[in-house]
């Protein structure tokens, strides 16, 4: 009875390692653009930390007011949430979007690559700056920023743009006739299905940036700083 229910756990167990494969396959399809965009992402996080913490004193002091003032509105409750949740909106909606059709053209791949590192340069440059701000604390709320504010958004940002240069290779492939058996079509269904995922989840991303993101950093706030 035991070893019949050893092999029916390790049974289920492989089913579902090989579920998750398929799906993590799906998501991220190709193992060398996978690798190059996180590498990308990363890189871009990295300089956009260093830089923030060598600009010049009045630029940090700028930086140090804006932070300052952020923290304030949502400790006074005098955050304005529908600008923000407007903001946040068209800001991670207007990158999706460009990226996807950027994804369409034969310059994309290039385009792409630099508004990806722009995105994950400003990561890494607020979170920083929060840490320049309050110290150590400011390690909580850069995790709070990262969960909370940025973490569908950077996985929606790796997804689009890993699809949207893929679809361009298949493009210049095609028009190269690199690949004459190619069939564009279906590319496009699985990239058109990829866009609508991905303006989902920034949906559900700035609606927890703008009202989840201030709730749990006012608690933090009134508990640690």
């Amino acid at each position: 009875m035991n070893i019949f229910n050893t092999k029916e756990y390790n049974s289920i167990g492989d089913k579902m390692i090989k579920k998750y494969s398929n799906i993590l396959r799906i998501i991220l399809p190709n193992k060398k653009t996978n690798i190059f965009i996180i590498s990308i992402l990363i890189l871009g996080i990295i300089t956009g930390s260093v830089f923030a913490t060598i600009i010049g004193l009045n630029d940090k002091t700028l930086v140090i007011d804006k932070i300052n003032l952020f923290i304030n509105n949502i400790n006074n409750n005098s955050l304005d949430t529908i600008n923000v949740l407007k903001n946040s909106l068209s800001t991670n909606l207007l990158y999706v979007i460009i990226i996807f059709i950027l994804g369409m053209t034969l310059i994309g791949i290039v385009f792409n690559i630099f508004l990806l590192f722009i995105k994950s340069f400003i990561i890494g440059f607020t979170l920083a700056s929060f840490i320049i701000t309050y110290s150590y604390k400011g390690l909580i709320l850069s995790t709070l920023y990262i969960i909370l504010g940025q973490l569908i958004n950077i996985i929606v940002i790796i997804i689009i743009t890993i699809y949207s240069i893929i679809f361009s290779m298949k493009l210049i492939k095609l028009i190269f006739k690199e690949n004459t058996n190619l069939h564009i079509n279906k590319y496009l269904k699985n990239y058109f299905l990829i866009l609508i995922i991905s303006i989902i989840m920034s949906i559900i991303s700035s609606i927890s940036e703008t009202f989840l993101l201030p709730s749990i950093i006012k608690l933090i706030i009134n508990i640690f700083i």
